[in-house]
């Protein structure tokens, strides 16, 4: 985990952009530099072994052959978390720009913004290009974080677990995000902007029993204090 060097954000090596200013990640640039010169160098050494195929008709040919797959077969390791990662990254270079416009608003308009927000992390759509999208996903993706942590709560059935820790922190995030956003983006998306936190609102209501006053709230609170609310909440206690 980086900082923006522009705005102080936390970002990831997977984000070659800051989500909040745009401004390029370079570690991130580096890291993907990195993937496609492992890339290249799988390409090249199966190249080579093709060609030592063609040449070798003796029995020193098949040991040269032997140790080129080795080498390949290395490279083939190093590369197995990120061949997936390159793969995404071709796909989306193939996708021209009004294509992948077109999928981002069919989604928003059916208000799946969290299958939008991993669309965008999926294919690493740049925030320069894809801004106003952008400052949507980043939100939803806020949302995305929620539920799942909410989902490992109930899974570990603890009244002090730390996925309920770690979402009581994000649903705070989600706010904070939520009214940046909502002063930043008077365009297109300020309306889904706004059907997103109702959806969200319901949310905490249905799962986590927060009434209209626990929600009016969770800016004046801290993490801790919220917690202890959601707490309540969950066992059905009253302050």
């Amino acid at each position: 985990m980086v900082n923006c060097k522009n705005c102080g954000a936390p970002l990831s090596l997977d984000q070659a952009y800051c989500p909040h200013c745009g401004t390029p990640n370079p570690e991130a640039q580096e890291h993907l530099k990195k993937l496609s010169q492992l890339d290249k160098d799988f390409k090249l050494a199966k190249e080579e072994v093709k060609e030592e195929v063609q040449k070798s008709k003796r029995g020193y040919g098949v040991l040269v052959i032997l140790v080129m797959l080795l080498i390949a077969n290395l490279i083939m390791f190093l590369m197995h978390g990120a061949s997936y990662e390159i793969s995404e990254k071709i796909i989306a270079s193939r996708m021209s720009h009004s294509e992948i416009k077109a999928t981002l608003d069919d989604l928003i308009e059916k208000g799946e913004y969290i299958e939008m927000n991993v669309f965008m992390e999926k294919y690493y759509l740049p925030y320069n290009e894809y801004g106003d999208y952008s400052n949507l996903s980043y939100l939803a993706g806020y949302f995305s974080d929620v539920i799942e942590q909410v989902s490992l709560y109930y899974h570990a059935n603890d009244p002090y677990s730390d996925p309920l820790m770690r979402s009581s922190q994000r649903i705070k995030e989600f706010e904070e995000e939520y009214e940046r956003v909502l002063r930043r983006d008077e365009g297109q998306f300020k309306e889904h902007i706004e059907t997103l936190h109702e959806q969200f609102v319901q949310y905490l209501k249905t799962y986590l029993f927060l009434t209209d006053e626990d929600i009016d709230s969770i800016s004046e609170l801290s993490d801790s204090q919220l917690l202890v609310l959601i707490s309540r909440r969950l066992n059905h206690e009253e302050e």
